[in-house]
Formats: structure tokens, sequence, C-alpha cells
């Protein structure tokens, strides 16, 4: 996806309420394509930016698109849950501001190869940081029931029903082994109420 085109979701009202000032120092636990933290990073003279993403691609888009503002800006690749961690490391006790624009990014939907949209027929990947070994061709292709269940949410205690992600992961193993998803594609069909599984090629 093309740096241009992306619109940062609620930009003018995020920045509007960091309230950001010039000396401060600022988080964007999410950095995505950096359009949010440009803006911060703007309004900042002796101010420091903190940007974290998991994705390898996302902090090198970023980089180049935060570049102009030299020392004010530290790139982390990280999860925004170690928040606390990754700011410990740098030596920062506290900041004036934090933002996080949780879910997954325009690029990772947009761009095949990434493996998060049934829209593509794409290998079934998944992963946001790719310097993970698991995708989630493994865990389809792999998991045994038991394993896929407790990764599902538990029936619910006041009407018994079993979630929907629980009755397509027992449909799943019911399936043959030589028989799953691969693609992104091709497990978005669901033949007899199931998710069609097949061999990777």
């Amino acid at each position: 996806m093309s740096e241009a085109r992306h619109v940062s979701v609620l930009l003018h009202e995020c920045i509007e309420n960091l309230n950001i000032r010039p000396e401060g120092i600022y988080l964007d636990g999410t950095l995505g394509l950096g359009g949010h933290s440009q803006e911060i990073a703007s309004r900042l003279t002796t101010g420091r930016l903190i940007g974290i993403d998991r994705d390898e691609t996302a902090i090198a888009r970023a980089g180049r698109r935060l570049e102009p503002f030299g020392e004010r800006v530290t790139l982390v690749h990280g999860n925004f849950s170690d928040a606390a961690a990754i700011l410990d490391d740098l030596g920062i006790e506290s900041v004036d501001g934090m933002l996080f624009d949780l879910g997954v990014s325009s690029p990772q939907l947009d761009e095949a190869q990434r493996g998060f949209s049934y829209m593509n027929d794409a290998p079934l990947d998944m992963r946001m940081d790719h310097t993970e070994a698991l995708r989630a061709y493994d865990i389809v292709n792999t998991w045994e029931e038991e394993r896929l269940n407790g990764a599902s949410p538990a029936p619910s205690a006041s009407t018994g029903r079993t979630s929907r992600s629980r009755q397509r992961s027992n449909s799943l193993t019911s399936l043959s082994p030589l028989c799953r998803p691969p693609r992104c594609g091709r497990s978005s069909t669901r033949p007899s109420g199931a998710f069609r599984r097949c061999a990777l090629p």
C-alpha cells in the first residue's frame, strides 16, 4: 500500500487529545506507516517520540517517513504489550502521552503475500512479525482439536452455547489432514459448514 494513499485513523482527533507539548515525551505503541507519529514528531522541539511495532516492514517504512526528525524519534521493533520494558531499556521513566491504534494494519490486509485477507489467494501466513516462526497455516494444519479449543472461547456460562470459533475447530479436526487450507482464498470456503483444508503445495 502506498504511504501517500494511507489515511491515519482519527488523526486530528488523536493529535488534539494528546495535547502535545514541544518538550514532551510520547509513545506511539502501534507505529504502522507512521502517520500519527509524523504529526506528533512535527510538534516536538526538544521532546522525544518512541514508536513501537511488531512488523519489521512497518518499522522500515515509517523510518523513511520519520527520518527528517532525526534524534527526536526512536523506533523499536517490538510489541506494545512490552511498552513498559521498552521504555525502561531506553531509560525513560514516564511519558506525556501514549497512542495505540489496535488491530491489523492496512498494508497487512492489502498486500496479498502477508496472508491476512480472504480477498486474495495467498499463503496462509497472518504473522504480524515475520521474525516469529508460527504461521496461521501451522495452527490450522498441525494443532489437534484440544489445542485449537484451548485457543477458542469457552462455551457461554449463561446459555451453554459453544462459540462459533470452537465449532469451526471441531469441524477442522474432523476433516482429513490431507485436505487443509494452505492459502487464504481457499480457507475462506467452508464445505459442510467447516473450513476447507488442503495440503500446502
